[in-house]
């Protein structure tokens, strides 16, 4: 599944009500611009926001590709909206707080011997033993639970399944993207789910992470509801005719476009 482009890597980013903390993001888009020597654009997606983001960010950022939703459609919608006009040959996926800079790139390039990312999909994992994470305990918790709930219900076996940090071969992205179910917090379960199900090799990747003030989601509440689209999409693929459809149409999808 090869796409030919001349650029190597295309970050997008979903903002949501950030205007307070824009900065940040500002900084990290500069340092990434500073430092990456390779081919590049970025994605920056606003999500219906109600504050003044979206004048902020095109205020203030430049050399990025702005889109605007009329309406928030949650995290997982955003990025949607800027992994289908990602013209890379790889898509990364990268939160406005930076918690993970996107610099962390090179230290992946790096990592692999022929210096070219695989034909795989990488995820940041702050429980790998290399990684280097600042968290607070209540979030290792609540993310420790989500996991756990995670592996009971869907094959993903992995520790960390939550972190924004995560690069897709862009065709691959473009296909587990393309209709994408649940479009808030726990999309990356589904992402992660169709990939298992397609036999598609997801790597689990260190990272450095710190925690920033000011957080979107709210641990219990989100957590709950997060909870429930997961035991709704495993019912759904697991018993409903309609699920199991949609799974064999997307695998047939899969194997055409692999034919490329």
């Amino acid at each position: 599944m090869n796409t030919k482009t001349d650029i190597l890597v295309s970050l997008v980013i979903p903002c949501y009500n950030e205007s307070n903390r824009l900065h940040i993001l500002k900084q990290g888009i500069e340092e990434f611009w500073a430092q990456w020597s390779a081919t590049a654009e970025i994605i920056v997606v606003d999500d219906g926001s109600k504050d003044d983001t979206s004048v902020q960010i095109q205020q203030q950022l430049s050399n990025v590709h702005f889109i605007q939703l009329p309406e928030n459609q949650g995290k997982g919608g955003a990025l949607r909206a800027g992994v289908l006009v990602a013209k890379g040959k790889y898509i990364l996926t990268v939160d406005a707080d930076m918690a993970t800079h996107p610099l962390e790139l090179k230290r992946w390039l790096q990592q692999f011997p022929s210096q070219q990312f695989p034909n795989e999909i990488l995820i940041g994992s702050r429980k790998h033993p290399k990684s280097e994470i600042d968290v607070k305990q209540h979030r290792k918790w609540a993310g420790q639970l989500f996991n756990l709930w995670v592996k009971i219900l869907t094959p993903i076996r992995f520790s960390d399944t939550q972190c924004g940090f995560k690069l897709y071969p862009a065709a691959i992205a473009k296909l587990l993207f393309q209709d994408l179910q649940i479009r808030g917090w726990a999309h990356d379960i589904e992402l992660l789910y169709k990939a298992a199900y397609l036999k598609i090799p997801v790597r689990a990747m260190p990272i450095r992470w710190q925690h920033v003030d000011d957080e979107k989601i709210d641990v219990l509440s989100d957590g709950i509801k997060m909870a429930k689209e997961i035991t709704l999409m495993s019912y759904r693929y697991h018993l409903q005719p309609q699920g199991k459809r949609h799974l064999k149409l997307l695998q047939q999808e899969f194997v055409e476009r692999s034919k490329v």
